[in-house]
């Protein structure tokens, strides 16, 4: 199952960048402002638990995040996140940096993501927080040169004290818009 999935989100990282370079002569490059300064990114999130479903939160969650980041050049943007996780068990609110590359600039913009945080769960403070890493894959599609909307594709792994570890495959899909 694992081969499947790493198959796959290589597979989509492909087609990714081959569809990035398909040219439209009649329209003009039109990609997100690529100078310094401050962008927002709100995401829808879901998760599928890989393996067994016997430790509580690894079954599936949907939810929305929220990232400030910083974007230092066209190419990068680093910033922290927050939100709100739905499992089957009950919610979670993460806590994260997050870190993008895009590796062009245009239109069509394929990026690499890697999100490290913690999701607290309000329920069982002490009990029940949880770290995580989360890698993606995406692309991002740019409608003018402060608004573009964005999906993604990766793995979520999360662990706790005397807690067993759960894996995801993940989606999120979102809007960016730079100030």
């Amino acid at each position: 199952m694992m081969k499947k999935v790493l198959l796959l989100l290589v597979f989509a990282g492909f087609a990714a960048g081959a569809s990035a370079q398909l040219v439209q002569p009649n329209r003009p490059r039109l990609s997100l402002d690529g100078k310094k300064g401050y962008i927002t990114i709100n995401e829808l999130s879901f998760g599928y638990g890989l393996g067994g479903h016997t430790t509580p939160y690894s079954k599936s969650y949907f939810g929305f995040t929220t990232m400030h980041a910083f974007q230092s050049n066209e190419l990068f943007m680093v910033g922290a996140g927050t939100g709100v996780l739905s499992y089957r068990d009950g919610i979670m609110i993460p806590l994260y940096l997050d870190m993008r590359m895009r590796l062009m600039q245009n239109t069509f913009a394929p990026y690499l993501s890697g999100a490290a945080g913690l999701l607290i769960n309000p329920g069982d403070f002490n009990g029940g927080t949880r770290m995580f890493i989360q890698p993606s894959a995406g692309g991002m599609y740019s409608f003018s040169r402060n608004f573009a909307a964005n999906f993604s594709v990766g793995l979520k792994i999360q662990m706790g004290v005397n807690i067993s570890r759960a894996s995801f495959v993940t989606g999120k899909a979102g809007v960016i818009y730079k100030f």
